[in-house]
Parts: structure tokens; sequence; C-alpha cells
């Protein structure tokens, strides 16, 4: 590594040597050809700058910490070598961010080949960056958060997408993390029913979300996870642990079967508590509807879960699972909306603000990628989420001259069961009250990017009865459907993003009981 450092930064050093003084100067008043050799000039400085400072650090950086470094051993996570790379983390993920910026204002009446050279860069920097600015957070973040100053505390809901809720599904378990100096043990866990129906919402709720949500959102543990903004779910659920355990924890993590499956493949199969061996698809099948066959007392569903939860904590803090593996099962799992954060603390959630882990709900990402959501919620009791595929295509039908674009949004939602399983299943996860067995009754938010707004919405050619509302300024269309089993329910919304927003457009949905990937 330090061979290819140097001989990368000789290169570069050479560039700018060739690229500067009178004669290069000059060239650049050149007229038609000046912003060309000003732009050579600019990216050889850039990847000098690059090759002798950060690129310099972060090669110190990886010989220091790697996944081996921090790796949990016997309960705890190795803090120092985070806090001692902490600077310098930070100050290479700054002068990226600089050189992005020079880059990014580079003249853009070029000739063709240095055109496509400039875009090759910017391409890099912004995958590079990616990287250094995760790095970054997590310097900066981890050791706070796991008590380098002082003693943490943090709930953990564990997610059951059996009952599909917007952020995944309905809370089954709730965990009381305590970290200390890096050390993380498990303090207390309870099922998120046994929290209890509060008498008046927890948190006061504004017009839009008493509407959508009604205020069940705020008065059951179960239901915190309705709303499709995390950081709101996350509050929530705090102020109804605090109310009923007098703790006001630090933040809360979120996390649902396919992560944990996810997770525990990494070291091997599982024991269950019927005594078989699962990893993967079929842990993930035997937690979102075996257990529900197996164990008809909810109590003892809350347990399997808060089983499998403690068993995938205890083999990621005993040192023994791949540290690489694991975090890239981790990394999956948060693309997938699997696993979310939100602390407490305003800075350090400053600091997550934006980023895969946070689960804000939000319409734009950046300063121009339009984000369309899409979000599911079972409305009949039943455990049916097993059974239901979901699927969402955009398409972009016309530019408009101010920069915004019409988009037709095509989601579809099927139910997978077959009638003949669906009478063969138990009546609580059939569904309870009217209705045939393994009918799937749910409503469907979908959310228009920011500044944007829903037209219309048809399902072959026929108007689809919207209820359109603002959540967090953003124009929601929610609609309620029934599907039989087979059934599959297509819908195209027809949408308008806000004004130049030029990027690709970003789908964010509910993840479902079975990984698409």
């Amino acid at each position: 590594m330090d061979a290819a450092l140097a001989a990368l930064q000789e290169d570069t050093a050479d560039a700018v040597r060739a690229t500067s003084g009178v004669h290069w100067s000059l060239a650049e008043r050149l007229p038609f050809v000046g912003s060309t050799v000003d732009a050579v000039a600019t990216l050889a400085e850039v990847s000098d700058d690059l090759a002798h400072g950060p690129l310099d650090a972060l090669v110190s950086v990886a010989e220091a910490v790697n996944p081996a470094t921090v790796a949990p051993q016997d309960g705890a996570v190795r803090l120092g070598p985070l806090q001692d790379v902490a600077a310098e983390v930070v100050g290479a993920d700054t002068d990226l961010e600089v050189a992005q910026q020079r880059v990014a204002g580079i003249d853009d009446t070029l000739m063709p080949q240095v055109d496509d050279a400039v875009a090759s860069v910017d391409a890099e920097l912004a995958e590079v960056r990616s990287t250094t600015a995760t790095a970054a957070r997590a310097a900066l973040l981890l050791p706070a958060m796991l008590g380098a100053q002082g003693e943490r505390k943090y709930l953990v809901l564990v997610q059951s997408n059996a009952e599909p809720r917007a952020l995944g599904g309905i809370p089954g378990a709730f965990i009381l993390l305590r970290a200390e100096d890096g050390e993380v043990t498990i303090e207390d866990q309870r099922a998120a029913s046994s929290l209890g129906v509060f008498d008046a919402p927890v948190l006061d709720l504004d017009e839009s979300e008493s509407a959508l949500f009604g205020d069940k959102l705020a008065r059951f543990g179960q239901n915190v996870t309705m709303t499709p903004d995390f950081p709101r779910a996350a509050a929530l659920a705090r102020e109804m642990w605090r109310e009923r355990t007098g703790v006001a924890v630090d933040g809360v993590l979120s996390l649902d079967p396919v992560a944990l499956a996810d997770v525990l493949a990494v070291d091997g199969p599982i024991e269950v508590p019927d005594g078989r061996e699962l990893e993967g698809e079929k842990l993930v099948r035997f937690l979102l509807h075996g257990v529900y066959l197996g164990y008809p007392d909810p109590r003892e569903q809350d347990e399997v879960f808060a089983d499998v939860a403690r068993s995938a904590f205890e083999r990621v803090m005993s040192g023994s699972a791949d540290t690489s593996g694991v975090l890239e099962a981790l990394a999956r799992s948060t693309r997938e909306g699997r696993v979310m954060l939100w602390s407490a603390d305003a800075d350090e959630q400053k600091v997550l603000d934006g980023t895969v882990l946070d689960g804000s709900l939000r319409g734009i990402q950046g300063d121009a990628t339009p984000v369309v959501g899409v979000y599911s919620q079972l409305t009949r009791a039943a455990k049916m989420g097993w059974f239901l595929d979901s699927d969402v295509e955009v398409e972009v039908v016309a530019d408009r001259p101010d920069g915004s674009h019409e988009l037709a949004v095509t989601v579809s939602y099927t139910n997978t069961a077959t009638r003949d399983e669906a009478r063969g299943l138990p009546r609580y996860v059939a569904g309870m009250g009217d209705g045939d067995p393994g009918e799937i009754r749910m409503n469907s938010l979908v959310y228009a990017p920011a500044g944007g707004r829903i037209m219309s919405a048809h399902d072959n050619g026929r108007n689809v009865g919207l209820f359109p509302q603002a959540h967090h300024r953003l124009i929601v269309g929610a609609r309620t459907l029934d599907l039989a089993p087979g059934e599959t329910n297509s819908v195209t919304y027809v949408m308008i993003t806000g004004k130049h927003q030029s990027g690709d457009v970003a789908i964010r949905s509910t993840p479902g009981a079975r990984a698409q990937r």
C-alpha cells in the first residue's frame, strides 16, 4: 500500500508541474480551449491534494483500524483505536468534500475527452466520499454512543413484518441495552404488549398524524411504527418506555427478523425452541410464520422473538462471528430499511440525519433526488404479512419546463396465499373478525416527492378514490384495499415532483417479510 501511494503521489506531482507555469497560464486565456485547459489543471491539483492529504491519512487509518481491531471481544468493543483516528478520518472527509466542490465547479464547456474525465473523477469522488462520510460519522458517534463518556441506555425494537406497519411491522419485543466503555449488556426485555394501553397519547400528535393514524399511534407500543418517520416512532417508544419503567433511554434501535437472520447466518444456524437448527430464509419463515403456527400464545411468540434477538446480540458481542461478514449483513439490511437508529441527543441525531440509518420521512435526498414513499399498514388483526408481496415501478413520463417531472408510479400488492392454504391457517393468523380466511385488509400510503403532488390514481383506466392529505409537508394519497388469497391489486399514481429535482427517482418503502434481493 505504501509503495502504491508513493507512486501515485509522484504521478500527481508530475501532473501538477506539467499543468502549471507561464505556458499553461497563457493557454488558459485562449478562446474556446481556455476552459478545457483550466479544467485539466484543476483535475491535476485536486488529484495531487488528495494523494498527499486524505488518501495518505486514510492509509494510516486503515492500518490502525480494521474490522479485526474493533471487533467485539467478550462483550466489549475496543473504543481506543476509533478515538485515536477520529480527527484524521473527519479531516480526510472534509478534504474530500472540498475536492468534490472544486470538481463540481469546473466549467462545463469542455472538449469531450476532458468532459468525460471530469465526469469520471466526479463519480469516483462521490463513491469515495460516501465511504469517508460514513467512516467520519462512525468515528464521531460510536465512542460516545457506546459509553466512552459514561453510561448509555438504548431501547431495541424487534419488529415483526408478519403484521405490517409503515416502518416494517409491529414491535414484538422491546429490549433494553446498557453501554459503558464499549461494553454492551442486556438489562431488560419484555413484550411490546406488556406496556399496555395508555389512556392518552404519550406525546402530542399533530393534525396530519391524527388524521392518518389516529391516537393509537401514541397509545399502543405495537403501533408506534405506523408512522413512516422513524425519529417520530422512536421518540414515541422512548416516552412509552419511560412512563412504564422510569428509564429515559439515550436512543432507539430498530431491526426485523430478516436483519437478525442475516447477522446470524454469518456464523451458521441457530437452534430454535423446537430443537431445529435454522438459518437464512428458513429462519425468517419460522419467525414470521411458523412461530404463529407452533406457539398460539402471544407471550410465547414474543419470547421467541426476544430469544433470537438475544442470540444475535450475544454472537456479535462475543466476537465469535466474522466481523466483516456481520458489518456487510448489517449494511445490506440497513439499505433495505430493516435497521434504523435514533439518538435522543440532538447533536448526535444531526450526524445521523440524512444517512440510511435515520429512517426519516423525507421527499428529497440531497439537493436534487426526488423520493417517492410507498408504505403498507395491515388494518385487520392477522399475521398475513408473510404472504404479502409488494412491487413499485416508476416511469418518468415527462420533463416539465420548470425542472419538475411527471411520474407514473405503479404500486402492486399480491396476496400469495392460496385459498386452501388460507382455510388451513389458525384464525388469528388468517384474520380475525369479518372477512374470509386469508383476506388481507390494509391501507396503502403513497407520498409524493417534496414540493410535488399527486394528480390522479387509476386501476386499468378506472379512477381510484384517494384521500390526499399533507404529512410533514408531503402530499400523501391514502387508500384502503382488500386482497383475497391469490389476488393482485395494481394502481398507477400520476404525480409531479418538486422543481429542479434532476436526480433519479428514489423509492422508500415498507420492508416486507421476504427480502427482495
